[in-house]
């Protein structure tokens, strides 16, 4: 039975299907984050064993806990949550994912063929909302940029510049790991923080499968000029807070992200970056980040 993986940051996706048939992601900004080799590169911080099956299910009776714009939504069961992906005038999900209360153990229904990218956006997110949780971490909407081997966090909501200033930075030399989506959690080995790009870009289409030392965070602000400002304490907990992915839902889940912020901000940076849409806001970003 062949075991594929698919990996973001700390988390990793074990996915095994009923039969023989090889799983594909072609999309290219999940290639890098996938493999069907039976040993995938590095050691994730966290499993959840996938196991995936042909066919759907109905959705549970009664409303639902939550409900994303009809994107997906989750109802309670005895023992863990069941989430439907793709509902909306159909009898059945599309997908339709049951997971054990415990995180350690998922069931993935396709309506389809179960081979093409069965783990995808949006419950490949939201589950990592609650693995994130349980190692300590937690997904940002933000844009990361690489210079000199360590991470600059950049973020903002839609609209606030971060495809923009990923593209700057691009076009000056930078890595760009990923433009709208983020994961952040402690380095295992003690040494501070690390960013993770994710499969899950924004309007720039950068989505690089890399993990690098998180050196700070700048909150984004379109202005006339460029400067930055350092935000401590509790005023950094709530400029992050609009920006993180809070699984509000779940008090387990969102507690655990919560506790994650109050310690990010404890141990990392947190900056206000007022910017311009022009190369000399990579410049001001560049001197602060050696300052």
């Amino acid at each position: 039975m062949p075991v594929n993986h698919l990996t973001l940051g700390p988390v990793r996706f074990v996915m095994r299907g009923a039969d023989d048939r090889p799983v594909r992601y072609d999309d290219w900004a999940y290639r890098g984050f996938f493999t069907n080799r039976q040993a995938a590169a590095g050691r994730p911080r966290i499993e959840l064993p996938v196991h995936i099956v042909r066919g759907s299910l109905p959705c549970p009776a009664g409303p639902p806990l939550f409900e994303s714009g009809r994107n997906w939504a989750v109802w309670p069961e005895r023992d863990g949550w069941f989430f439907g992906s793709g509902y909306v005038n159909r009898e059945t999900p599309y997908r339709v994912c049951r997971v054990a209360r415990g995180l350690d153990a998922a069931t993935l229904y396709v309506d389809g063929d179960p081979g093409d990218a069965p783990l995808r956006y949006p419950l490949d997110q939201v589950l990592s909302w609650g693995l994130l949780g349980k190692c300590g971490g937690v997904l940002l909407h933000a844009a990361a940029v690489v210079r000199d081997g360590v991470g600059l966090v950049l973020a903002g909501r839609s609209g606030a510049g971060k495809s923009t200033l990923s593209g700057l930075c691009a076009d000056a030399g930078w890595t760009i790991l990923n433009d709208d989506r983020v994961m952040l959690y402690p380095d295992p080995a003690g040494a501070g923080w690390l960013a993770a790009g994710t499969p899950w870009p924004g309007s720039g289409h950068y989505a690089l499968p890399a993990t690098v030392p998180l050196q700070g965070i700048f909150l984004l602000t379109q202005d006339i000029d460029n400067r930055v400002e350092r935000i401590a304490g509790g005023d950094a907990r709530l400029a992050l807070l609009p920006v993180a992915s809070v699984a509000w839902f779940l008090d387990d889940w969102s507690q655990a992200t919560l506790d994650a912020l109050n310690r990010l901000t404890r141990e990392a940076p947190v900056h206000r970056f007022c910017f311009t849409r022009s190369p000399e806001a990579v410049a001001a970003l560049a001197l602060d980040a050696v300052a």
